[in-house]
């Protein structure tokens, strides 16, 4: 089984795990392939248990399927949310699947849609399709007015900038209110506006697939900008991405390369070869100096996190 890898511009930032490590992934992909399941479990364990969340949903699914270990549901549905809570795009689908048909958990559709809708954000369109049905078959409706929603909606109406993003961030997966991405659009900006990078980063990525708002590359590229200084990884790859194709910025090879290696430090394994070969793949344009000194500024970048606006200035 070959499993294929979640889009960079669609996860959070993840830390950086060293390159034998992932050679173990590899390995244990060879024999899971061969059919050594028993293998493959012994090379994923240790990655699962040390937080990569590709690993955690491999080793979630050996446990659901009872290959090469004995078939344990809960074991599988603990990886599981461990890697979906780390943004693996797969085991979110599969969270909501387990909970739309009640297996090894009880039958619950609002954890399915909460689940799925976090799939759909990250660009899985057979969640989206999957969550569009549930909705036009009231499956799994909540309350505008659920406790949680309000509870944020109170502190994000006091000007709580990690409220806002909350709040946000539940418009956009329809989890506790009804979908719209209008209104995550107003949240996750009062968020971002007093500089909350997370905010930042789902402000650009609304801006560039013109969701909730139009389309907007140089708007996508302000927000980006913003994250990226801050340490988001997946901001900085997708604004090396701009630059490199000239979108809502002028193209600027040089700017690609730095942003695509300054993100390939902060990702890891297939995410970090990816930035890796957006970096050299841009390369040939620059000159031997512009090559030496866009090295020396991915070795000396330091996040520069932003100092939150004086409360007078933030949103009411």
């Amino acid at each position: 089984m070959r499993r294929p890898f979640h889009c960079l511009s669609h996860v959070a930032a993840l830390l950086v795990l060293a390159a034998p490590a992932w050679a173990g992934f590899e390995e244990g992909q060879r024999a899971y392939d061969r059919g050594d399941y028993a293998a493959a479990y012994q090379e994923w364990r240790p990655l699962a248990e040390r937080g990569e969340a590709a690993a955690q949903f491999l080793v979630g699914l050996v446990h659901e399927y009872g290959q090469g270990v004995p078939r344990d549901v809960v074991q599988a549905m603990m990886w599981y949310r461990r890697a979906a809570e780390a943004g693996d795009v797969y085991a979110q689908f599969r969270l909501g699947f387990l909970y739309a048909h009640g297996r090894g958990v009880p039958q619950n559709d609002t954890e399915a849609m909460a689940w799925y809708g976090r799939a759909a954000q990250q660009g899985n369109q057979v969640a989206q399709s999957i969550l569009d049905q549930m909705r036009a078959e009231k499956r799994g409706a909540a309350p505008e007015g659920s406790r949680e929603a309000r509870l944020y909606r109170g502190a994000a109406d006091r000007g709580v900038a990690a409220a806002q993003y909350q709040l946000g961030l539940r418009y956009a997966t329809g989890q506790g209110v009804p979908q719209d991405y209008a209104e995550a659009v107003i949240w996750y900006q009062r968020a971002a506006e007093q500089g909350l990078a997370a905010a930042q980063y789902q402000l650009g990525l609304r801006y560039a697939n013109g969701q909730g708002v139009r389309r907007d590359y140089a708007e996508a590229t302000k927000w980006y900008e913003r994250a990226a200084t801050q340490g988001v990884a997946f901001a900085q790859f997708n604004l090396g991405v701009r630059y490199a194709n000239g979108q809502g910025v002028d193209r600027d090879p040089a700017r690609a390369y730095m942003w695509f290696g300054i993100a390939a430090q902060r990702l890891l394994g297939k995410e970090a070869e990816t930035a890796k070969q957006a970096r050299d793949s841009v390369r040939s344009a620059l000159s031997p100096e512009q090559i030496t000194q866009s090295d020396e500024l991915v070795k000396a970048w330091k996040p520069k996190p932003e100092t939150p606006a004086p409360a007078a200035a933030r949103p009411n």
